[in-house]
């Protein structure tokens, strides 16, 4: 099972926890310390997610729209557990009878357990299913709901460490074709260790700025 702890180590080493400590001003063995345990579980905990989540982020383990997911566990889950259930009733015994390889009366397996699991199963998948298809109404996707989350995660993280620093679209660099200041420029930082992606995140700043969570 992968350490998604030691994964944090590795994208958040000494060198980057100082580069962060010193754009966003954190000073002090303790408090750079206290910054850098939250970062990490933070981290850890995105990049697991990141890892089961189906989005069009480069480390996850595939993209699928919610239709297609919610069409693909009706198609291989749901339906065929019902037709699965189904035909494990007592009344379809029968049909399994091995008579007369041997001559004896047919010995039937025990079913209830597998009935059990696969009722628990399609009942996740169906409600798994509906979820997906009422965040389709909703015009949802993970894909974006995940980047809105995790921007959220890094802005609470750099208030509780950095509460000096406010959220801030920074000043346009002609050079750099970009804006930057402290606060654009650590959420970028951040960002793009824990997702792999190199995004401006300035409407997610914007909206921030004009509704503050």
């Amino acid at each position: 099972m992968k350490n998604f702890k030691a994964e944090a180590q590795e994208l958040f080493d000494e060198s980057r926890i100082a580069e962060l400590a010193d754009i966003l001003s954190v000073e002090g063995h303790a408090s750079i310390a206290a910054f850098e345990s939250d970062l990490l579980d933070l981290c850890a905990h995105y990049r697991e997610i990141i890892s089961t989540l189906p989005c069009d982020l480069p480390d996850a383990p595939f993209n699928l729209s919610l239709t297609k997911r919610a069409d693909w566990l009706e198609s291989n889950v749901s339906k065929p557990a019902e037709r699965l259930l189904s035909a494990l009733e007592d009344d379809k015994q029968p049909m399994f009878s091995t008579w007369p390889y041997p001559l004896g009366v047919p010995g039937f397996r025990d079913n209830n357990i597998l009935q059990a699991e696969l009722r628990e199963l399609q009942e996740m998948s169906v409600k798994l299913m509906r979820s997906l298809r009422g965040q389709q109404a909703d015009d949802a996707g993970h894909s974006q709901e995940f980047r809105q989350e995790l921007f959220i995660a890094i802005a609470l993280l750099l208030r509780k460490h950095a509460p000096e620093v406010k959220p801030n679209r920074g000043v346009y660099d002609p050079e750099l074709r970009r804006r930057v200041g402290v606060y654009v420029d650590a959420m970028r930082l951040i960002f793009h260790r824990i997702t792999g992606t190199s995004e401006n995140l300035d409407r997610l700043i914007r909206s921030e700025m004009i509704n503050p969570f």
